[in-house]
C-alpha cells in the first residue's frame, strides 16, 4: 500500500480532500492531508514561500509517497520534487502549472493579496468561485465550496497568494522528472485550461494526461469519484 500525500489548493483547507481520502483509505493507502500556512487552523505564516513549504512538507512524509498536488497545492508538490525528489515516488500534478508568473499576474496578485489584506474574502469569493468551478455547477458543490472557503482568514488567503505569486519557475525541472506523474484537468478549467496541462504532460517523460468531463478547475471537488479512480489507477500503475 502507498502513502500518498494530497496538497490542496487555494483558498481552501484540507478538508477539501475529505471525500478523495475517505476512497484511498478504504482502498487501504495511509493518507496525508496537509495544511498549507494559515490554512485549516494552521497558524498564519506572513512570507511563506513554495521551497519553504518544500522544506516542511519534506519532514512530514516519507520517503517514496504519491504526492498530489491540485493549483496551489500543484507549485506545492513541484517545489517538493525540485528540492527533495527522493520523497516523491510518483507524482499527481491537477490543474496546476509548471511555469512561474508572470510580470502582469504578478502586479494582479499583490492587488488581490492587498484588498484581502483591507476589505477581507467576501468580495474575492464572491468573483473566484464561479470561475473555479464548471459552468452552471450544481449547488451543493457551490455550497461546499463557499463553506470551507469562508472558514479560512483572509490573511491567509493573502499569504498564500503572494506564495504563488512567488513562486518558483520549475518549468525547466519537467524533462528531467524520473518518476510516473499523472496530470489532470477539468474539461472547464478556466483557470489553467487544459492547452497547458497538455502541453506539461507532453514534456515530461511518463506523463499521462486525463480530462474529467464536466469539471472545472477543483476537479477533485466537482468530481472526486473520478478522481479517486483516476489516483488509484495511477498508484496500481507506479
Amino acid at each position: 500500500m502507498a502513502t500518498i500525500v494530497l496538497i490542496h489548493p487555494f483558498p481552501v483547507d484540507a478538508t477539501f480532500w475529505d471525500p478523495v481520502a475517505g476512497v484511498l483509505r478504504a482502498a487501504g493507502h495511509d493518507v496525508i492531508t496537509p495544511n498549507l500556512p494559515g490554512f485549516g487552523g494552521r497558524q498564519l505564516e506572513p512570507d511563506w514561500t513554495m521551497p519553504g513549504e518544500a522544506d516542511s512538507l519534506a519532514a512530514q512524509i516519507p520517503a517514496g509517497s504519491v504526492v498530489v498536488g491540485l493549483s496551489m497545492g500543484g507549485y506545492a508538490a513541484l517545489a517538493l520534487l525540485a528540492a527533495h525528489p527522493d520523497r516523491v515516488g510518483s507524482l499527481v500534478l491537477a490543474d496546476t502549472r509548471a511555469a512561474g508568473e508572470a510580470p502582469d499576474g504578478m502586479a494582479g496578485r499583490r492587488d488581490t493579496a492587498a484588498s484581502l489584506r483591507a476589505n477581507g474574502s467576501a468580495a474575492f469569493l464572491d468573483a473566484f468561485v464561479p470561475k473555479a468551478l464548471r459552468p452552471d455547477p450544481a449547488p451543493a458543490v457551490v455550497a461546499q465550496l463557499r463553506q470551507i472557503a469562508e472558514a479560512q482568514p483572509a490573511g491567509a488567503m493573502a499569504d498564500a497568494t503572494m506564495a504563488i505569486a512567488t513562486r518558483d519557475d520549475t518549468d525547466g525541472l519537467l524533462p528531467d522528472i524520473a518518476v510516473p506523474v499523472l496530470v489532470i484537468v477539468g474539461e472547464h478549467d478556466a483557470i489553467i485550461p487544459p492547452s497547458v496541462h497538455t502541453e506539461m504532460a507532453a514534456r515530461i517523460p511518463d506523463a499521462t494526461l486525463a480530462v474529467i468531463g464536466g469539471a472545472g478547475h477543483l476537479t477533485a471537488l466537482e468530481e472526486p469519484e473520478e478522481f479517486s479512480d483516476l489516483l488509484l489507477a495511477h498508484i496500481a500503475r507506479s
